[in-house]
């Protein structure tokens, strides 16, 4: 007589209820049994402590380098991540504590005074007329809370050194032709300024306009830049506008000026910093 063999229902096994608990189940799944005999139990641990390890990452907060330095802009924190520069603050300004809060509420903050050493020396060159330094430092924009502010400060890394956009000019450049007081505040709350320059916007009727780490700060970067700024606080008159399409500059005046889109436009210092910006002077106005 033949016997039919009974399968015995296995009950499964109930899953924690804890989510973290819940992570690491689903990276350690239970190995065939093929793998348990002999020598596979070693094979088995192995296995196992690489996929704890990579679930326990999850859970791991990621690692900042910052410092304090002294600078000829003031006093400084600067911190830097594995992707590129995410903060540097004027510590006797009011705005100086937002960074910091942001940087211990997601990072695990490491002191490290090198990084702001170099930051301090890439200043220090800046402010003797050589921006590459900082031009070429990278940078992160995790901290920056909202995608409007992103886009503004993303766009305006594009602003070369003896150049500045108006705030009514980074608006519409970035598809918000109503946003420039939302230009502004972002400007002021900028997490790395200096190195996303937020002191080469400026306002329409050619004054400097604020700064979030004050107006003198600002006249010194300019002025660093090739901007010959009076007591008036305002463009001197040899500026020029330079068309980002059409790579042409001219005078303020020019009819070309007037004609062409607001957002294509940027100041520049004078005609030899357009020329240094790859500028050809316009036929019309010949401001060079």
């Amino acid at each position: 007589m033949k016997h039919r063999a009974i399968a015995r229902k296995v009950p499964r096994r109930a899953r924690p209820d804890a989510e973290a608990v819940s992570i690491l189940a689903d990276d350690l799944p239970a190995p065939p049994d093929a793998a348990i005999a002999g020598d596979g139990i070693d094979a088995m641990v192995e296995d196992a402590h690489r996929r704890m390890a990579r679930a326990l990452r999850r859970f791991r907060r990621p690692a900042v380098r910052a410092g304090i330095t002294e600078s000829p802009l003031g006093r400084l924190l600067v911190a830097e991540g594995p992707r590129g520069l995410l903060a540097v603050a004027y510590l006797d300004t009011p705005g100086a504590a937002a960074p910091l809060e942001a940087l211990r509420s997601g990072y695990d903050v490491i002191e490290d005074s090198a990084v702001a050493v170099r930051v301090r020396e890439e200043i220090d060159r800046l402010l003797a007329g050589d921006s590459a330094p900082i031009d070429g430092h990278p940078v992160d924009l995790s901290l920056v809370a909202g995608d409007f502010q992103r886009r503004a400060l993303a766009h305006l890394r594009r602003v070369p050194p003896g150049a500045v956009v108006t705030y009514q000019g980074l608006a519409e450049a970035i598809g918000a032709p109503s946003g420039q007081r939302a230009i502004g505040n972002s400007m002021a709350s900028n997490p790395l300024p200096v190195y996303v320059p937020c002191h080469r916007v400026i306002r329409s009727d050619g004054a400097i306009g604020n700064y979030g780490g004050g107006v003198e700060r600002k006249l010194s970067l300019l002025r660093a830049e090739g901007f010959e700024i009076g007591p008036d606080k305002r463009l001197p008159p040899q500026a020029v506008w330079g068309h980002r399409r059409s790579h042409i500059f001219c005078r303020p005046g020019c009819a070309a000026v007037r004609r062409a889109s607001r957002p294509r436009w940027m100041i520049f210092a004078d005609a030899e910093h357009a020329c240094g910006a790859g500028m050809r002077p316009c036929k019309l106005c010949a401001p060079a």
